[in-house]
């Protein structure tokens, strides 16, 4: 039976080329996005499976699990690509970025990875070597923050009702607009991957040596995202997500990787 990966807003840019270097390495893909259009024609193009995902809705997510629990019956490898991030000359206030950007990339990414968790669970008991993948940035460094927020989100004690609460305090910071005062970062999107990163760490712990959780950065990519400014092309930004998901038992796990090899968060 070939393995099976899952990769979230792949019908374009970087996912779709972690989909295809996946399939290239003998997986079987199933991507996951939110239009049925587009995700049906990247699905056509990649020769792969196609399930409709929406992050934004709870029911969306529900749905596309329930859809894995019995269509597929399986999960190996999970890679949480996608996401959101507001263009620099976007009007919106900066206040009223920070909830649907975090509400997207960090809380509907870690409601997708638990809501997940017994099929990779089962996969780890199969023997399958389950991995699961979650797409971050340079942007999520912990220097961002002051050092006694280093620490709290470092910490080795850190577990999911400090994470949320933690999140949570950085919202209401900038609601009163006392982010910065209070020692937080001035990236609604950097600190929605900070807070990913950190949950990778904690699932990872959680899990132990089962399984490989690793967050990782692509780099700076010519996507739509980045409105084709990056340096460096998607399929290149790639590799470092498809060289995480292929990790041997012996890779680590709770790391954070760049340039298709581990680095410091």
């Amino acid at each position: 039976m070939a393995r099976l990966a899952v990769v979230t807003g792949a019908n374009k840019g970087v996912g779709f080329y972690v989909a295809r270097q996946l399939q290239e390495a003998g997986l079987r893909v199933v991507i996951a996005c939110r239009s049925p259009e587009r995700g049906s024609e990247a699905a056509r193009r990649l020769g792969c499976e196609f399930e409709v995902l929406d992050l934004g809705s709870d029911s969306s997510i529900e749905a596309f699990a329930s859809t894995m629990e019995t269509k597929y019956q399986q999960l190996d490898v999970l890679v949480n690509n996608a996401a959101i991030a507001f263009k620099a000359a976007d009007p919106t206030p900066f206040k009223d970025q920070t909830v649907p950007t975090l509400a997207i990339n960090f809380f509907a990414t870690m409601r997708l990875t638990d809501r997940l968790l017994p099929l990779l669970r089962g996969s780890a008991a199969a023997g399958r070597e389950p991995r699961v993948v979650n797409v971050a940035s340079m942007a999520g460094k912990l220097r961002q923050l002051s050092p006694a927020l280093q620490s709290e989100f470092a910490s080795p004690m850190l577990d999911r009702p400090r994470l949320v609460a933690l999140v949570q305090s950085f919202v209401a910071a900038v609601q009163s607009g006392k982010h910065r005062e209070q020692g937080w970062g001035s990236s609604n999107y950097g600190m929605s991957k900070l807070a990913v990163i950190a949950y990778t760490k904690m699932l990872a712990r959680e899990e132990g040596s089962a399984m490989r959780i690793n967050a990782i950065c692509p780099g700076y990519c010519r996507t739509d995202m980045s409105s084709n400014r990056g340096g460096q092309s998607p399929e290149v930004g790639a590799r470092t997500a498809t060289t995480a998901a292929l990790l041997s038992a012996q890779g680590p796990t709770g790391a954070f990787f760049e340039h298709e090899r581990e680095s410091s968060w």
